[in-house]
Protein backbone atom coordinates (compact mmCIF):
# COMPACT_ATOMS: atom_id res chain seq x y z
CA UNK A 1 0.00 0.00 0.00
CA UNK A 2 0.86 3.44 -0.66
CA UNK A 3 1.12 6.53 1.02
CA UNK A 4 1.75 10.25 0.22
CA UNK A 5 3.56 11.79 2.81
CA UNK A 6 5.02 15.32 2.91
CA UNK A 7 9.13 16.23 1.92
CA UNK A 8 8.80 17.40 5.90
CA UNK A 9 8.39 14.15 6.82
CA UNK A 10 10.30 12.03 4.41
CA UNK A 11 13.56 14.48 5.89
CA UNK A 12 12.97 13.60 9.22
CA UNK A 13 12.55 9.92 8.81
CA UNK A 14 15.12 9.89 6.95
CA UNK A 15 17.93 11.99 8.62
CA UNK A 16 20.17 11.43 10.99
CA UNK A 17 19.57 14.27 12.63
CA UNK A 18 16.22 16.11 12.86
CA UNK A 19 14.50 18.93 14.67
CA UNK A 20 10.87 17.17 13.68
CA UNK A 21 9.30 15.48 16.26
CA UNK A 22 6.87 12.30 14.79
CA UNK A 23 4.04 12.18 17.63
CA UNK A 24 1.60 9.67 17.90
CA UNK A 25 -2.81 10.58 18.31
CA UNK A 26 -4.49 7.72 19.71
CA UNK A 27 -7.96 7.96 19.58
CA UNK A 28 -10.05 5.00 21.02
CA UNK A 29 -13.87 4.84 20.77
CA UNK A 30 -15.98 2.75 22.29
CA UNK A 31 -19.84 2.80 22.78
CA UNK A 32 -19.73 2.70 26.58
CA UNK A 33 -17.23 5.83 26.60
CA UNK A 34 -19.36 9.24 26.47
CA UNK A 35 -16.56 10.72 24.66
CA UNK A 36 -13.55 8.77 22.44
CA UNK A 37 -10.32 8.73 24.70
CA UNK A 38 -7.34 11.06 23.05
CA UNK A 39 -4.30 10.36 23.60
CA UNK A 40 -0.90 11.87 22.23
CA UNK A 41 2.94 10.42 22.71
CA UNK A 42 4.53 13.71 22.90
CA UNK A 43 3.88 16.63 25.41
CA UNK A 44 3.71 19.08 22.37
CA UNK A 45 2.32 21.87 24.45
CA UNK A 46 1.23 22.58 27.94
CA UNK A 47 -2.51 22.27 28.39
CA UNK A 48 -3.61 23.39 32.08
CA UNK A 49 -1.37 24.86 34.79
CA UNK A 50 -4.07 23.17 37.60
CA UNK A 51 -3.21 20.20 36.88
CA UNK A 52 -0.23 20.29 35.21
CA UNK A 53 -1.33 18.87 31.74
CA UNK A 54 0.83 18.62 28.46
CA UNK A 55 -0.24 17.08 25.30
CA UNK A 56 -1.17 18.11 21.51
CA UNK A 57 -4.29 20.11 20.18
CA UNK A 58 -4.69 18.67 16.10
CA UNK A 59 -7.64 19.78 14.56
CA UNK A 60 -10.17 21.08 17.12
CA UNK A 61 -9.39 18.59 19.23
CA UNK A 62 -6.83 18.12 22.40
CA UNK A 63 -4.73 14.90 23.27
CA UNK A 64 -3.41 14.40 26.28
CA UNK A 65 -0.15 13.79 26.67
CA UNK A 66 0.62 9.50 27.92
CA UNK A 67 4.11 7.96 27.28
CA UNK A 68 3.69 5.24 25.00
CA UNK A 69 5.69 3.32 22.57
CA UNK A 70 3.94 2.72 18.84
CA UNK A 71 4.74 -0.66 17.04
CA UNK A 72 3.06 0.26 13.47
CA UNK A 73 1.68 -2.14 11.48
CA UNK A 74 3.00 -3.50 8.78
CA UNK A 75 1.74 -3.13 4.53
CA UNK A 76 2.35 -7.18 4.11
CA UNK A 77 -0.14 -9.10 2.13
CA UNK A 78 -0.50 -12.19 3.82
CA UNK A 79 -1.81 -11.31 6.53
CA UNK A 80 -4.10 -8.16 8.30
CA UNK A 81 -2.23 -5.62 9.75
CA UNK A 82 -1.84 -5.35 13.30
CA UNK A 83 -0.75 -2.72 15.67
CA UNK A 84 0.78 -2.96 19.33
CA UNK A 85 0.36 0.27 21.74
CA UNK A 86 2.42 -0.09 24.98
CA UNK A 87 1.08 2.99 26.95
CA UNK A 88 2.34 4.07 30.07
CA UNK A 89 0.63 3.65 33.42
CA UNK A 90 0.00 7.42 34.22
CA UNK A 91 -3.47 7.91 35.10
CA UNK A 92 -6.40 5.54 36.71
CA UNK A 93 -9.02 7.12 34.46
CA UNK A 94 -7.05 5.39 31.28
CA UNK A 95 -6.83 1.83 33.23
CA UNK A 96 -10.78 2.07 34.46
CA UNK A 97 -11.41 2.94 30.90
CA UNK A 98 -9.28 -0.09 29.84
CA UNK A 99 -10.92 -2.08 32.37
CA UNK A 100 -14.44 -1.17 31.32
CA UNK A 101 -14.52 -2.56 27.88
CA UNK A 102 -16.25 -6.05 27.49
CA UNK A 103 -16.41 -6.41 23.78
CA UNK A 104 -13.82 -4.86 21.30
CA UNK A 105 -13.83 -1.07 21.07
CA UNK A 106 -11.71 0.77 18.06
CA UNK A 107 -8.55 2.48 17.95
CA UNK A 108 -7.36 5.07 15.76
CA UNK A 109 -3.79 5.87 14.76
CA UNK A 110 -2.51 8.85 13.40
CA UNK A 111 0.97 10.22 12.96
CA UNK A 112 1.80 13.79 12.84
CA UNK A 113 4.96 16.37 13.06
CA UNK A 114 4.78 18.49 16.18
CA UNK A 115 5.74 21.52 13.85
CA UNK A 116 1.95 20.86 11.99
CA UNK A 117 -0.15 19.20 14.26
CA UNK A 118 -2.97 19.40 12.05
CA UNK A 119 -1.74 17.92 9.17
CA UNK A 120 -2.13 14.02 9.49
CA UNK A 121 0.86 12.52 7.68
CA UNK A 122 0.29 8.44 8.37
CA UNK A 123 -3.45 7.52 9.35
CA UNK A 124 -4.38 4.31 10.56
CA UNK A 125 -8.31 4.31 10.75
CA UNK A 126 -10.61 1.72 12.15
CA UNK A 127 -8.66 -0.75 14.17
CA UNK A 128 -10.32 -2.70 16.56
CA UNK A 129 -8.88 -3.38 20.12
CA UNK A 130 -8.18 -7.00 19.70
CA UNK A 131 -6.54 -7.48 23.40
CA UNK A 132 -6.24 -5.09 26.42
CA UNK A 133 -3.64 -5.99 29.12
CA UNK A 134 -2.41 -4.27 31.87
CA UNK A 135 -0.34 -3.88 34.90
CA UNK A 136 1.04 -1.43 37.48
CA UNK A 137 3.32 0.16 34.84
CA UNK A 138 1.99 -0.46 31.19
CA UNK A 139 -1.09 -0.88 29.31
CA UNK A 140 -0.96 -2.66 26.20
CA UNK A 141 -3.20 -2.87 23.64
CA UNK A 142 -3.25 -4.88 20.29
CA UNK A 143 -5.11 -3.62 17.34
CA UNK A 144 -5.89 -4.83 14.22
CA UNK A 145 -8.12 -4.68 11.09
CA UNK A 146 -10.90 -7.52 10.36
CA UNK A 147 -9.34 -9.66 8.40
CA UNK A 148 -10.26 -10.82 4.92
CA UNK A 149 -9.45 -13.99 5.47
CA UNK A 150 -12.04 -14.65 7.55
CA UNK A 151 -14.74 -14.09 5.39
CA UNK A 152 -16.11 -16.79 3.61
CA UNK A 153 -14.96 -16.99 -0.19
CA UNK A 154 -17.66 -17.05 -2.24
CA UNK A 155 -20.16 -15.47 -0.17
CA UNK A 156 -22.69 -17.56 -2.39
CA UNK A 157 -22.62 -21.11 -2.95
CA UNK A 158 -23.54 -21.51 -6.92
CA UNK A 159 -25.79 -23.83 -7.52
CA UNK A 160 -29.25 -24.50 -9.63
CA UNK A 161 -31.55 -22.69 -6.94
CA UNK A 162 -29.35 -19.30 -6.51
CA UNK A 163 -27.72 -18.95 -10.09
CA UNK A 164 -30.40 -21.17 -12.69
CA UNK A 165 -28.79 -19.35 -16.06
CA UNK A 166 -25.23 -21.49 -14.90
CA UNK A 167 -26.28 -24.65 -15.42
Amino acid sequence: MSRVVSMTMRQAMNAQETGEIMVGLLTITHPSFPTPLLLSSDPTERLSDEPLTYGTSSRGDTYTFCPMVVSLPDDLGERAPTARLMIENVSRQIVEKIRGIANPGLGKLELVLASSPDDVEIGYPDFEIVRAQYNANVITLELSIDALTDEPYPAETFNPSGFPGLF
